[in-house]
């Protein structure tokens, strides 16, 4: 069994960056979360690089964070468990709450990586378009029908039930995951000014100062936004200020950091060999720190609270850009270790990288039944293994769909292709 796990690995590595496909690095890479391939045309064959061997098994991580962070959120957060408990899921939760800004992160490396010289921006829209909006559409159109159907709700009822359609697509609010998709896209859309903003042609110095300024700008934005600074009585103000946890400009500076790491992406492995230790020991200190600070929170209450524990480790705080920024080294050089040689390891977290995009999607829907499953009838087990059983079931099951969402649209692109091919000829 290992044999056949490591030569699978092992021929798929050589197939992916062979030199007459690796066209497709360069579309996978940047489709969304990256696993999406596409028609190979002349100038992607122009603009083909190596491979980065970390990118899609640091993808997976980040997904199977991102699951994990929704299980503990749904099952700690039901009545009565106690102080204890509490106290040790949100001090997990805290540690993985590098998930989102890892993907953006991510983001940031492939398209600097891959549009460093060319560069073509109507091409390069209608791509993201069919690929990142499209897509995001439609699920947002499941989850507002599934929704309905289990409010025993009409579907489309009339024009306000589609105005409120088109509301929750601006806002991302028909599924709790979808605000992601809305604060991404414009990464995509103004790619061109974060081009202008850090660029290859300049000094590494410079565009290490670019980075620099992009953290103190963040870090000055969620300290106001912690403190409460954004509020207002104008109707519109009111509006945007509701979404600022959605709004890109409070993530510039991981989508800027993972430009940077893209551009001078071979120093970059090395720095991030060089920090682990620091890195580690860091994250350490940070566990100890806040399990501290939530532990104080619930001691001594009759059951723990899940809310006020889980704040404390709320992604858009001074503290945690800080304590990701530490954990970053660490976590990628792990993922190096695993992917510089076949691993099952690595072979697993890299499948999953690949199917993550469909993957993401899906999973709200699936989570919702696991976690039901976990309470209803696992819930003799206790919440830890609720937990486990219900992320494992929620990662498995979304990534089984999305090959097989994969596996359905590459035949129906074929046959596209075939019917067109039969016009022609």
């Amino acid at each position: 069994m290992s044999f056949i796990v490591k030569s699978h690995y092992s021929i798929s590595r050589r197939f992916i960056e062979s030199p007459v496909d690796s066209g497709n690095t360069v579309d996978e890479c940047t489709y969304f979360l990256y696993g999406h391939s596409m028609q190979n045309t002349l100038e992607d064959k122009m603009e083909r690089k190596a491979k980065l061997e970390e990118i899609e098994a640091l993808r997976g991580v980040a997904f199977l964070a991102v699951v994990l962070q929704h299980a503990i959120g749904g099952l700690f957060a039901q009545p009565g468990l106690s102080s204890l408990s509490v106290s040790l899921g949100t001090t997990f939760l805290g540690l993985i709450r590098f998930a989102v800004p890892l993907f953006v992160f991510i983001t940031g490396v492939v398209l600097f990586y891959n549009y460093d010289r060319s560069f073509q921006y109507g091409r390069f829209l209608k791509k993201r378009g069919q690929q990142v909006v499209l897509p995001y559409l439609f699920w947002t159109l499941f989850y507002y029908a599934w929704v309905s159907v289990r409010s025993g709700g009409a579907i489309i009822g009339d024009w306000g039930d589609l105005l409120h359609v088109l509301e929750l697509a601006f806002t991302g609010k028909a599924s709790y995951h979808l605000w992601f998709m809305v604060m991404i896209i414009p990464f995509y859309l103004l790619f061109p000014v974060f081009r202008l903003l850090l660029a290859g042609k300049r000094p590494a110095s410079v565009n290490l100062s670019v980075t620099i300024g992009f953290l103190v700008a963040n870090l000055i934005l969620v300290y106001a936004l912690s403190k409460g600074y954004f509020q207002s009585d104008q109707p519109i103000l009111q509006t945007l200020y509701r979404y600022l946890d959605r709004n890109f400009l409070f993530w510039t500076f991981y989508f800027v950091l993972g430009g940077f790491a893209g551009l001078y992406y071979e120093r970059w492995k090395k720095a991030m060999q060089s920090l682990w230790g620091v890195s580690l020991a860091i994250t350490v200190l940070f566990l100890i720190y806040i399990g501290t600070k939530i532990w104080g929170i619930n001691q001594g209450a009759a059951a723990g609270d899940y809310l006020t524990s889980s704040y404390v480790t709320g992604p858009l705080k001074p503290l945690m850009i800080v304590a990701t920024l530490a954990m970053l080294p660490v976590l990628f050089y792990t993922i190096q270790r695993l992917t510089s040689k076949p691993t099952k390891m690595g072979f697993v977290l890299t499948v999953i990288g690949k199917y993550s995009f469909g993957a993401y999607l899906v999973h709200a829907f699936i989570l919702r039944y696991t976690n039901l499953l976990a309470l209803n009838v696992l819930g003799n087990l206790g919440v830890y293994t609720q937990t486990l059983i219900s992320f494992i079931l929620c990662a498995c099951i979304s990534v089984g769909l999305g090959i097989g969402f994969r596996r359905i649209r590459n035949r129906w692109r074929k046959a596209r292709v075939g019917v067109d091919r039969g016009i022609a000829g």
